[in-house]
């Protein structure tokens, strides 16, 4: 698992959103390429990890199981001797740090949902039943047949399903188009298929999983922070989250999109003042 560590001080750890993806191995950041983590880093021990899969962690060919994923995030702890953090899950992460928290509560000081839901992938979402139809296509034909039998528009990975919307509404929906055209020059058809067998694998662990109960457990300050532009996640989930976990705090931020930890100053500003309301939270 690769992760870096910067600051001192109380830890405050991200699990990130997103799958992994050939389109996400393609794009990973060099070492020490910090932006906006260093806010965090200038008060706290910031913690940032790919998760498993992701980015520059190992692809692995299982264990994406959202409970597994919790245990890996337990198992790096163990391994910096940190033991209690400040969790924030984003997205895709967001149901990682969910059952953290709900699981390990003696290793959570806060707990901080952005731009996720206690059901990522309900079934009445159009994209839950393209991904479900892939999965069987995979299941009973294999990976090639998956890959040839791809959802329209899907040329590099899946993610394209819940990120045109998002990259129309912020503007940038060329460039971003152009981004996977040269990716996709750096792809063999081994590797796509590979991918997207990975993907979907990763994906699966989040179908028909609904975390309302675990949710009733975190007993933790938990704030749920949202973009009311968010076309990835909508925000009636995010409010809808924030009522499942006793005392959380709901918080929308006006014309901010998907993303608003690393997007938004002003989130994290709030969120360092929630963490100094909260210091020393066993």
């Amino acid at each position: 698992m690769f992760y870096e560590v910067q600051g001192e001080g109380e830890a405050v750890v991200l699990i990130h959103g997103g799958f992994p993806s050939i389109d996400m191995h393609l794009r990973a950041p060099s070492i020490g390429a910090w932006t906006w983590e260093t806010d965090f880093a200038a008060a706290y021990r910031f913690i940032a990890y790919d998760r498993r899969g992701c980015w520059r962690s190992a692809r692995t060919e299982s264990g994406y199981d959202l409970e597994n994923q919790a245990r890996d995030l337990v198992a790096l702890l163990d391994h910096l001797e940190v033991d209690s953090v400040h969790v924030i899950g984003s997205s895709a992460g967001g149901p990682i740090a969910i059952l953290f928290a709900a699981i390990y509560p003696e290793r959570t000081r806060t707990l901080v949902l952005a731009g996720t839901a206690a059901n990522l992938w309900p079934d009445e979402d159009p994209v839950t039943r393209i991904v479900k139809d892939q999965l069987d296509i995979l299941d009973k034909r294999g990976a090639e047949a998956a890959w040839d039998n791809r959802p329209p528009g899907v040329v590099l990975s899946l993610d394209v399903l819940w990120e045109r919307e998002e990259m129309k509404e912020r503007g940038v929906l060329t460039e971003y188009e152009d981004r996977i055209t040269q990716s996709l020059k750096q792809c063999t058809w081994k590797d796509l298929v590979h991918w997207y067998e990975t993907q979907l694998r990763a994906i699966a662990a989040y179908l028909d999983r609904d975390l309302t109960d675990a949710c009733a457990r975190i007993a933790v300050p938990t704030r749920v922070v949202h973009g009311s532009n968010d076309r990835e996640v909508p925000v009636s989930w995010g409010r809808d989250l924030a009522a499942k976990i006793p005392g959380a705090e709901f918080i929308m931020y006006p014309d901010e999109s998907h993303g608003v930890v690393h997007r938004c100053s002003a989130v994290r500003k709030e969120l360092i003042a929630f963490y100094q309301t909260n210091r020393n939270n066993p």
